[in-house]
This record gives structure tokens, sequence and C-alpha cells, in this order.
């Protein structure tokens, strides 16, 4: 699940420097998006935080969702140029004074013979081509679910540091959207030859948090002024993605691979710019993955590896592993997967009895499946079990559910 600025100058030199390009058309903006609204029943561990603790109710409503406003429009030297704005379908809340940005992505885009540019607030190329473990269970699922493990309690969330981005959602991709996410950058993707494509993004800045962001970040509140140095952020991000698709006679092969290297501007300790309580910590942001599904007779088999050292220095990296066997034949779709992430800490300092040294793993099980009532509308169910494990209760605490929901898409 996020996004930033737009400017036309460099699509403009990069389409008009061949010859003049004059549109046929106007652009025409219309709407797409998707809606997605679940009730979960299950247990989630009652978090510990020193003497006190937290208890959760075995029910959860969910819901989620996004409206696109996007066109684009032909020129006569054969390059489309286009644009995409997300409206998030959900509210956010925080009042008058709440920084949430009620925007997800928007960018421009044009794409040709030539290959395919974006120019805004968006995902990394790696994000956007990645081949892994594959689901069933729409919003849910190991690449940066929309509400997937997102159901756990809060403090095993901070605590167990065998997630992606210092959180407990898995990923299967380089970049993710606890990284550089919606930030502002730009992107290259080439044309697909022989079955292989490749794509790179540049970002400038970005903060894992953006409340008093001064430059675009992945979360909200950028896009102000111009990114100051020295504000412990990330900077001079850069992704790489590649992928391999072809058929062999009844079978498919899909191939992926990603990596993602950030440096980090050191500021001020506190870091006031981006909420950055303890800036010493973090260092040089790398993380790469790789992936692959294999597809025949309505049977789709992915898998996925990666290391993410979640922007921290010292030797605290995440390991994660995925696979899961998806089947579909007519309106039914179902799936079943694991996404583990483990982590040694060996560089960390135990500060308090929630949060000890050692190592932390997180595994999340997940079966489940969809069945298509009509175009665009989806019945959706399974189960999922998050298992933490660590030093302490909060790192070793567990989640489950049952979910039940719909899926719409427009």
């Amino acid at each position: 699940m996020k996004r930033r600025l737009l400017t036309s100058t460099a699509l403009t030199l990069v389409t008009t420097a061949a010859s003049p390009a004059l549109a046929a058309d106007p652009i025409k903006l219309e709407l797409r998006g998707y809606f997605q609204a679940f009730i979960l029943l299950g247990r989630i561990d009652r978090d510990v935080s020193g003497t006190t603790g937290t208890s959760y109710r075995p029910e959860t409503f969910r819901y989620e969702g996004e409206i696109w406003f996007s066109g684009q429009s032909k020129l006569d030297n054969g390059t489309t140029i286009g644009i995409r704005v997300e409206l998030e379908a959900w509210s956010q809340g925080g009042g008058s004074t709440s920084t949430n940005d009620q925007m997800d992505e928007e960018y421009i885009f044009a794409f040709g013979d030539w290959g395919r540019i974006e120019f805004g607030g968006t995902n990394d190329a790696s994000y956007k081509m990645v081949f892994a473990a594959p689901t069933a269970v729409q919003g849910w699922g190991f690449q940066d679910p929309s509400m997937g493990a997102r159901y756990q309690g809060s403090n095993f969330s901070s605590s167990n540091n065998a997630g992606r981005g210092g959180t407990a959602n898995p990923g299967m991709s380089a970049a993710m959207a606890n990284n550089s996410g919606d930030a502002n950058k730009f992107s290259y993707f080439s044309p697909r030859i022989a079955g292989f494509q490749v794509g790179a993004s540049y970002t400038p800045q970005f903060s894992r948090t953006a409340s008093l962001a001064q430059c675009a970040s992945n979360t909200g509140g950028g896009n102000i002024n111009n990114c100051p140095r020295d504000s412990n952020a990330w900077s001079s991000a850069l992704d790489i993605g590649a992928n391999y698709l072809n058929k062999f006679g009844d079978v498919t092969v899909a191939l992926y691979g990603g990596y993602f290297n950030a440096s980090f501007d050191r500021g001020n300790a506190g870091g006031a710019n981006n909420n950055n309580t303890n800036p010493s910590a973090n260092g040089r942001w790398k993380s790469w993955a790789a992936g692959a599904q294999v597809g025949v007779a309505g049977f789709t088999l992915g898998g996925g590896i990666g290391r993410d050292n979640n922007g921290l220095k010292g030797n605290n990296g995440t390991r994660w592993y995925a696979a899961s066997l998806m089947y579909g034949q007519g309106p039914w779709m179902v799936s079943a997967g694991w996404w583990g992430g483990r982590n040694d800490e060996r560089s960390v300092t135990s500060t308090t009895a929630q949060n000890r040294a050692g190592r932390d793993k997180i595994d999340i099980i997940e079966i489940g499946g969809n069945y298509m009532l009509s175009s665009g509308i989806r019945l959706v169910g399974g189960f999922s079990y998050v298992m933490g494990s660590g030093q302490s209760k909060s790192e070793k605490a567990d989640a489950w559910a049952f979910l039940f929901g719909t899926v719409l898409t427009f």
C-alpha cells in the first residue's frame, strides 16, 4: 500500500526532440479503480509493553479502495503521453490537523516502441516488475498487501524485526512501499525483447515517515519545498529490476530479479524534518530480490527469496523466503502459500524488556480463494496465520483470522 509531484518538461523533451509530435485527440480522463471490503474473525495475542498490555477484539472490519483518474493521447510520431492520479477511497481520519494524504499515486507517463517512462509519485521499477509467490486472495498475499498481515498487534509489529522496512508486513520485490514507496522519481522501462525487459528508477530523496517532511515521501506530507540536505532522510535511491516472460508449449515461465540502493543523508539528532527519532541507527538502504513462476494446466507455482537491511547500519538485515501454489478453473481461483522472514539482529542493543536482541522470525501462512460473480465482482475468502518468534512476549505474538469479503474492480 502512499504518493507526489508532477512536471512535464522532461517528457516533452524526450517525445518531441526527434520531430514535431501533434496529438490527434486531447487527453480525456476516465475513471477506474477498486474497492475491497473484508470481515475478519480470529484472534490476536495480547500486546505487552513494560508492565501494561493491550487486548484485541476477535472481529475486525477492513476496507480499502482507490479511484483512478487516467487518460492518454497518442501523438502523430507514435508516442503516447498520459496521466494517472489515484484518489484514496477510504477515510484516513485525523481531523483538520491531519497530515495524511488522500491521494495515492500521481504521475505522468509516455510510451512507444522505445519503451516507457514515468515521472512523479509512483512505485519503483522492481516493485512493478516482480514475479514470485502468486495468490488468489485478492487484497492479501505477500507482495506489499493492502490488508494482509496488518491485523496483528501494534507492539508485535514494532518489536519483531523479521519483516520488511521495520514492520511485520511481507514483500517480494527489491523496492517496497516501506522504503521509497511513491516518493517522486523518474523511471524507465525498456521494450520487451526476446522475453526480457529491464527497468530502472531514480529517487532524489525519501523518508520513512513524513508528517513534517520537507521533501516528497512515501507516506504523504511532501511536495512542499525543495529537498534539504542533512535532513536524516535517504537520498539518491537507485532501483533496478528485470524480468523474463515466455511460453514453451503449454508451460509459461516468468523470472524476476531486482536491486535497490539508497544512501542516508545524516543530519541533527532527532531528525525533525522526517520524524526520525534515531538517525544514528540508519545507514545505506540495500535490498535485493529474486523470484520465479511456472504455469501449466491452470496451476501456477511460484516463489521468491531476498534480503533487506531495512535501512539500518550493522548486520540487521531481514532474509525472506516465499512459496505458493495457485489453481484457477472457470470462475474459481484457489491458492496456498507461505512467507518467512528471519533477522538475527547481530548488532542490535537491547533497549527494553519487550525488544531484546536475538533472532526474530515471522511466518505467514495463507490459504483461500475467490469466485467471480460477474466481471469486476469477486467473492473472496480464506485463512491467514501470522506467527512471530523472538526474545519477548510481543516478539512472539501470533495472530490468525478467517476472512470473508468482496472485491470490486471497475
